[in-house]
């Protein structure tokens, strides 16, 4: 048993032991029997005082713990995330403290004095996380062409939710839908840029696949289907390859969440 599940089964039996202190004086014919006694006011007091303090005692924001051993991340706890139902998940993982909020990659989940993980987020996400009353929020960032003059812009993609019915741990995750969509002369733009773009492949041609992207989020479907014919017209490999097929399984999601 480690630390954590001790000190709450110690807590749990200082709360049953004072509950039946407590619970024996507060009967009626106990009470009229020692009533204005000084047993009696000493173990109201003593109750009273444990009660006060003994919920603080409790509550998850006194708590410290560490991540269980994986082959992914350290053991160290970075950061505890307190939820509004007294529930705590523990990070470990790779936190960049110089992004106003902080953001997290190649990390672990973990419940609060359980011995296995949530899941391991890996080393090509960026995620910034955020607590909302009883459930922990994951946000995946990307970069996308939906700044001024199709600038990249840091952007939601995906939230995950990790919450709690009972003791069992649910999640759900869904695409951000208010992602800025192109206007009808922006998406014009992109598609001639597709059509006069030489085969030879570079960072250039991924742009306009990233633009192809948006312009089929924003419902064109010539652009969904030059975006499917791009790795025909472009021989991809390498990083440009696994960019290509990035996207395409963001578009998947996009269609199926």
């Amino acid at each position: 048993m480690n630390k954590y599940k001790k000190k709450q089964r110690s807590i749990q039996i200082l709360y049953y032991i004072c509950f039946e202190d407590c619970g024996f004086f507060l009967q009626s014919d106990v009470m009229a029997h020692y009533k204005d006694t000084t047993m009696t006011r000493f173990s109201l007091l003593i109750c009273l005082i444990f009660f006060t303090f003994g919920f603080g005692f409790g509550q998850n924001k006194n708590l410290k713990c560490d991540c269980p051993k994986t082959q992914f991340a350290g053991e160290k706890a970075d950061t505890i995330f307190y939820l509004a139902n007294n529930k705590s998940i523990v990070l470990c993982g790779f936190k960049n403290p110089n992004r106003k909020p902080a953001t997290y990659s190649e990390f672990i989940l973990a419940i609060c004095g359980q011995d296995t993980i949530i899941d391991f987020w890996g080393a090509v996400l960026t995620c910034r996380l955020r607590v909302s009353k009883d459930t922990l929020l994951i946000d995946q960032l990307q970069n996308l062409p939906t700044g001024k003059d199709f600038g990249s812009q840091e952007t939601i993609w995906m939230t995950e939710k990790i919450y709690f019915n009972g003791h069992k741990t649910l999640r759900k995750s869904f695409v951000n839908r208010q992602i800025t969509k192109y206007n009808a002369a922006q998406i014009k733009q992109v598609l001639q840029a597709y059509l006069l773009a030489k085969p030879a492949i570079d960072e250039s041609k991924m742009e306009i696949a990233s633009k192809l992207f948006i312009a089929t989020l924003s419902g064109d479907k010539i652009a969904r289907q030059y975006f499917a014919e791009f790795k025909t017209k472009f021989i991809l490999d390498g990083a440009f390859a696994e960019e290509y097929n990035d996207l395409t399984l963001m578009l998947k999601q996009w269609d199926e969440k």
